[in-house]
C-alpha cells in the first residue's frame, strides 16, 4: 500500500483497569482532542470500543483463537528528563502528551521505550548524558494511554540499582507494565504479558550497546541481547502468548541504516517466532521490513525529547521526525500496518501530529529508507 497520512482519531473507550483510574485516560484524551484536530486531517471517531487489557501472569497458557485481532501503536524513545522534567513541573506530567494523546489512546495496547529512570536517588552514572524524572510523573505515562514499556536501554541504569528499583516501583505503581530490566537477569528477561480481545501479547526487550549494563545472576541490570539469549525467551514465551513483541535497543546513533546487529538480532527474534520486532537507540527513522508475517522496525526514533532550535539547525530535521505506528496484529501475525506521521515541536518540546507539509516529509523519509508496509 502507499504511504499517506492516517487520520487522527479520538479514544473509542477507557483501557486498562490499574492503579491508575484509566477514565483518565479518556478524559485527557478528549480534553486534547480539540487542539490536536485542528491540526490532524479528517478526524473521525472510532466505531469498536477500546478493549479492556489485562496483564496476565506469566507461566500460564494462552487460549485463545486465531480470530482474535487487535490494534497495537508502538513509538520511540521517551526521554522525560532535563528540559522536559522542568515543564512537567510547571505544567503537569500529562505536558509532554497532551497533543498526541489521541494516537497513543486509540489502541488497544500502546508500548514505547523508556529513555530514562523515574528517580530522585542514587549516584549518577560516569557517562556523559544520565536522565531522571520524578517518579511522580510515571502517571503521566498511563494517563496518557502508555500500557507497556520497554526497559533495556543504556540509561535504565543511569542511576545505579537504586534508581532502576525506584524506576520499576513508580511504574508498579502507575499500572504500567515493563520489561527489559530487573534485579538480576532471571527478572530481566522475563516477559510482561498483556491480554486485550482475549488476545495474549508478551513483550521481551533487550539491550546490545556498549554503555549499557547488562544484568548478572547476582546483579541488576538490562537483558542483554544475543542471538541464543533472544531465541531461547521468545521461544518460552510463545508457550505462554499468542503473540511476542520484541524491542531492541541497538545500532548507531543518527545513523539511517540498521546495523549489522540490529538486522542479526531482530531476524532471530522473527526465526524464534517473534511477531514484531520494534527498535530503538538510533534516534531517527530507519526501514521497516516483513519477514513473512513478520514485521521488524529497525528504529523508531524518538518521541518525547528535549530537541529545540539549536539542535534543529546542528542535527537537521530528522531526529524530530517520527511516527506513531499503528499495527494490527493476530496470533496469525501482521494485519496491517499505518503510519501515523508526528513532529517534535521545537518550541515546546514535546511532540505533536505533523502538518501536512511535515507529514509528507516524515513519510518521503520512510520510502527512501525503505518503509516496507505492504502485508504480505
Amino acid at each position: 500500500m502507499s504511504l499517506r497520512p492516517v487520520p487522527v482519531t479520538t479514544k473509542r473507550s477507557p483501557a486498562v483497569p490499574t492503579a491508575v483510574n484509566r477514565r483518565h485516560k479518556l478524559r485527557l484524551a478528549v480534553l486534547a482532542a480539540a487542539l490536536v484536530l485542528s491540526a490532524a486531517c479528517g478526524a473521525h471517531r472510532s466505531q469498536e470500543p477500546a478493549a479492556p487489557v489485562t496483564t496476565v501472569p506469566t507461566q500460564t497458557q494462552p487460549t485463545t483463537t486465531a480470530s482474535n485481532t487487535i490494534s497495537l501503536v508502538a513509538v520511540g524513545d521517551l526521554m522525560l528528563a532535563r528540559d522536559i522534567a522542568t515543564l512537567t513541573d510547571d505544567n503537569g506530567s500529562t505536558y509532554p502528551f497532551e497533543h498526541v494523546a489521541p494516537v497513543l489512546a486509540d489502541a488497544d495496547i500502546t508500548v514505547a521505550n523508556l529513555e530514562g529512570t523515574f528517580t530522585e536517588r542514587g549516584t549518577a552514572a560516569d557517562k556523559k548524558y544520565t536522565f531522571r524524572t520524578p517518579p511522580r510523573d510515571a502517571t503521566g505515562l498511563a494517563l496518557a494511554g502508555i500500557d507497556v514499556v520497554s526497559m533495556a536501554n543504556n540509561h535504565a541504569l543511569d542511576f545505579g540499582p537504586e534508581g532502576l528499583r525506584d524506576t520499576i516501583a513508580a511504574l508498579d505503581s502507575a499500572g504500567i507494565a515493563h520489561s527489559g530490566a530487573g534485579e538480576n537477569d532471571v527478572a530481566a528477561r522475563r516477559p510482561a504479558i498483556l491480554q486485550a480481545r482475549g488476545l495474549r501479547v508478551a513483550f521481551l526487550s533487550y539491550a546490545a550497546t556498549t554503555d549499557a549494563v547488562a544484568a548478572a545472576p547476582d546483579a541488576a541490570g538490562v537483558a542483554w541481547g544475543t542471538v541464543d539469549t533472544i531465541s531461547e525467551d521468545v521461544r518460552r514465551a510463545r508457550e505462554q502468548a499468542d503473540v511476542v513483541v520484541v524491542s531492541l535497543h541497538a545500532g548507531n546513533e543518527y545513523a539511517d541504516e540498521p546495523s549489522d546487529t540490529q538486522r542479526l538480532l531482530a531476524q532471530a527474534a522473527v526465526d524464534a517466532g517473534a511477531t514484531l520486532v520494534l527498535g530503538h537507540h538510533p534516534h531517527v527513522l530507519q526501514s521497516w521490513e516483513f519477514s513473512g508475517r513478520a514485521f521488524i522496525a529497525y528504529s523508531l526514533g524518538n518521541f518525547v525529547f528535549d530537541l529545540d532550535e539549536d539542535d534543529l539547525a546542528q542535527l537537521g530535521p530528522a531526529p524530530f521526525q517520527t511516527v506513531a505506528l499503528k499495527i494490527d496484529l493476530s496470533a496469525s501475525g501482521v494485519e496491517k500496518v499505518e503510519p501515523i506521521p508526528v513532529y517534535i515541536d521545537p518550541q515546546e518540546d514535546r511532540p505533536r501530529p505533523a502538518d501536512p507539509a511535515e507529514a509528507e516529509a516524515i513519510l518521503d523519509r520512510i520510502r527512501q529508507l525503505g518503509g516496507e508496509l505492504e502485508t504480505p
